[in-house]
């Protein structure tokens, strides 16, 4: 069959696509065969297509994870139909498995599935896990569920639950101390993100926004997971009048399993625990009452024994060697609560009146004393010494660390926040008040003796401390934001538009700055190739200082500081197709951003430290790309590709030439400025026993930029190693649906089962985190990196009832 483009078109078909729960899909693609005809639906799920008349068609509709549906039409002329179609998920016996990773044009979000959280191989999986996967994402670390998104550092993400903005602790140095994130993937129900060119409606950050949302309980369920470095435990319920509902969920881990991996050896006691809850109550159809409630506890109890570390060349090779005496003790509370109160009338207007409360009450503790030898390995394969130091010392010498840090933080946020829609239009809207209350206490200094002499030497021969850092800062401020927006649909005949558009505004008391920060999104889906959906994103983006932003390395407070800025342009496309009969989805996104008043860091571990002065401007540009689909029937897996560069031009930052003369530096690459990046998450299962499945995830960066710790605005810069990691893990469902069991086994209770080995750093290897900087008797510096964690195999048993 074929359709010449000179018939009339004098049919309509029109009509809903849901899922089988009734929820409407979007972006679903509907054509018909043979033909250039084609469209997709909108948010409400709904579709309308103009079709010749008095001849047989056949409409197809594709949608990832979905069963692809082929309608048989014939149509009368000046006929409309409408279609109320239910599509099915793809019809394989994979159990537990639902495919939902799409990405919404209008409004640059990708949403994933939040069960693959839990299937993501690695010590850091999770929900950031499944983050770190997706294109522009930049996390060099298993170790901390932080990441950096297209040039920006761990303090541009914004992350809601519920709507609730959601913080972390403030003294964390290494994703060793770090513990458990917020976010606890047993109790989520989706997962939105979006790299940048965001609305309106999200906050005042300049990189990110994560959104997202926890479960709301319809039957009586939980799960129980246990591994060799963690446990947790959920419950869900509904009451008989369907009015409360409650969502509960407790975590456990403790990496010392993990941590002895490393190359430093010692006593690990980590202990990380955390409680979560969700309670709602319905005082009718239109009122609802939620309480979001979270305690954390991160204890980091560890005392050092014995370090040794290898690096170098093939031919050139050295050992670090450490002896330690001494401990270090971190406590890191966290606790938050919100009330939010919904009305929703069931007609165009809607609201939510939300309060919340969150502290913070952190202690670092630490004594470390270490004497060091720094020697050549011999390499020779024809000497005795083969592979073990050799020769005098390259350095000696011992060093002292000390710290007592504390730190009280209380944010209380109120705002309301509504909506309004209709047929044409979708205006949100949003005020907010925050008041913050924030006391530090700092006290930590570094002694170093090298072959005797305490450094940095001093002419009476007097002792003097490095890194000396003493203070006491009290900080009380209170912050007005708003925003308002607007979303247009509206058809041409070539094809359909988006456009949102909006304004935010803030306020912050601390240093009297009033910000506005227009952005807007328009997304275009064009009738005459109706796989295809291209997106344009512009705005500003203004991060006002917390706290962290105006203290510098001497401890003192910056009171002029004023807010970063970035403005973002972002070209987006999606192509929707159909290879080997199986949906995939390829996405593309260029960006620019213009980024000013900057305040320069520096990046040491996962611990950020600000220079607290707005001294520098720079750019970020990249492409990104994305391939998802079902390589495998019924399983979604994916690919990233990113290229990136990021850099800066700091007022008073020099480099000093090879003659040993200091020359002004220019624009210098910024400390995320990762230049190309890969990562994958593949799923596959045996065809004849799909209960057996195996996830692999694999990451690839190239190495970020590193500076010695002169003290000063030098900047000659070097290269880490690039960062490579490859995870496989390996299952097998216990339980399923297709499981029979008798009605007196106690495992009739379980509604799935299954047991999971997974190995982590397959290829076992040793990939940099960062640098310990020594020095000999004439004060030069010898870089020591600090590796990651090696392979290891990990065992986990997860069951849902």
């Amino acid at each position: 069959m074929s359709l010449s483009g000179s018939l009339a078109r004098e049919a309509v078909v029109e009509g809903v696509l849901r899922d089988p729960g009734g929820q409407p899909l979007e972006f679903v693609n509907l054509a018909l065969e043979e033909s250039p005809l084609g469209t997709s639906t909108d948010q409400e799920g709904y579709f309308r297509l103009e079709v010749p008349s008095g001849q047989p068609l056949v409409l197809q509709i594709t949608y990832l994870g979905f069963r692809t549906e082929r309608i048989p039409l014939q149509l009368a002329a000046g006929e409309t139909r409408f279609l109320e179609i239910t599509l099915e998920p793809l019809p394989t016996h994979l159990p537990d498995v639902e495919v939902r990773g799409r990405q919404i044009l209008s409004t640059d979000i990708t949403r994933l599935d939040p069960r693959l959280s839990t299937q993501l191989p690695g010590p850091g999986a999770g929900v950031e896990g499944l983050i770190r996967t997706l294109p522009g994402v930049i996390s060099s670390t298993e170790l901390s569920s932080q990441y950096a998104v297209r040039g920006g550092n761990y303090d541009e993400n914004l992350v809601y639950v519920n709507g609730i903005e959601i913080y972390r602790p403030f003294l964390v140095r290494s994703g060793q101390q770090e513990g458990l994130s917020f976010l606890n993937p047993d109790l989520v129900s989706s997962i939105s993100f979006s790299a940048g060119g965001f609305n309106a409606m999200y906050g005042d950050k300049m990189s990110s926004v994560l959104d997202i949302t926890y479960r709301s309980p319809e039957s009586t369920a939980g799960s129980v997971s246990l591994s060799l470095l963690e446990g947790s435990l959920h419950l869900e319920g509904i009451s008989g009048n369907r009015r409360f509902t409650y969502l509960a969920g407790f975590r456990y881990k403790s990496n010392q399993y993990l941590l002895g991996t490393l190359d430093t050896q010692g006593d690990y006691s980590p202990s990380f625990a955390d409680l979560q809850g969700l309670l709602t109550y319905r005082f009718g159809d239109n009122l609802k009452l939620s309480l979001l409630a979270n305690y954390n506890s991160n204890r980091y109890l560890f005392r050092p024994e014995v370090r040794r570390t290898r690096f170098g060349t093939i031919t050139d090779v050295r050992e670090f060697t450490v002896f330690f005496d001494g401990q270090e003790v971190n406590h890191f509370h966290t606790s938050m609560g919100a009330l939010s109160l919904n009305y929703d009338p069931g007609g165009d207007f809607s609201m939510v009146l939300s309060t919340s409360i969150f502290q913070s009450d952190e202690k670092e503790h630490f004594d470390v004393l270490g004497q060091y030898w720094l020697h050549r390995v011999e390499t020779d394969f024809g000497q005795d010494d083969f592979g073990q130091p050799t020769g005098e010392p390259l350095g000696v010498g011992s060093f002292l660390n000390h710290a007592r840090n504390y730190l009280n933080a209380i944010v209380l946020n109120a705002s309301l926040k509504g909506q309004w829609r209709n047929d044409r239009h979708n205006i949100l809207w949003g005020v907010s008040f925050q008041h913050e209350d924030i006391f530090d206490r700092l006290n930590e200094w570094s002694l170093i003796d090298s072959a005797g002499y305490a450094l940095p030497r001093h002419p009476l021969h007097q002792i003097l401390l490095q890194d000396t850092l003493q203070a006491r800062i009290g900080l009380i401020s209170n912050r007005l934001s708003g925003f308002v927006q607007n979303t247009w649909q509206f058809e041409r005949g070539h094809g359909r538009f988006d456009l949102t558009a909006g304004l935010r505004s803030n306020y912050w008391d601390f240093n009297r700055q009033w910000l506005v920060s227009p952005r807007s999104t328009i997304m275009y889906k064009p009738g005459w190739a109706s796989q295809w959906a291209f997106r344009a994103s512009a705005g500003f983006y203004h991060q006002p200082p917390f706290y962290r932003e105006l203290r510098d390395m001497q401890g003192r407070v910056n009171e002029d500081i004023r807010a970063q800025q970035s403005i973002h342009l972002v070209l987006g496309s999606e192509f929707n197709f159909t290879a080997w009969e199986r949906p995939f989805k390829y996405t593309a996104e260029t960006y620019y951003k213009f980024l000013d008043h900057l305040i320069p860091y520096e990046l040491d571990n996962v611990r950020i430290r600000y220079w607290a002065d707005n001294s520098s401007r720079g750019y970020a540009t990249g492409l990104d790309m994305k391939l998802h689909g079902e390589f495998v029937p019924g399983i979604e897996s994916w690919a990233s590709l990113s290229v990136m560069q990021t850099r800066e031009k700091i007022e008073g930052a020099f480099v000093i030439d090879p003659q040993g003369e200091k020359m002004p530096a220019g624009y210098v690459p910024r400390p995320a400025d990762q230049r190309f990046s890969y990562s994958m998450f593949f799923q596959d299962f045996l065809p004849r026993n799909p209960s057996y499945q195996v996830q692999l995830g694999f990451f690839y960066g190239t190495g970020l930029p590193f500076w010695a710790p002169t003290g000063d605005r030098q900047k000659n810069t070097g290269r880490m190693p690039s960062y490579q990691r490859v995870d496989i893990g390996f299952s097998k469902q216990l339980i399923g649906e297709a499981s029979e069991i008798g009605a007196d086994n106690p495992w009739r209770h379980f509604s799935s089962l299954w047991l999971t080995a997974e190995i982590f750093n397959l290829l076992e290897i040793n990939n940099t985190i960062s640098y310990s900087w020594i020095r000999d008797v004439e004060n030069q510096l010898f870089a020591i990196p600090n590796y990651l964690t090696s392979r290891l195999i990990n065992l986990k048993l997860i069951a849902r009832f």
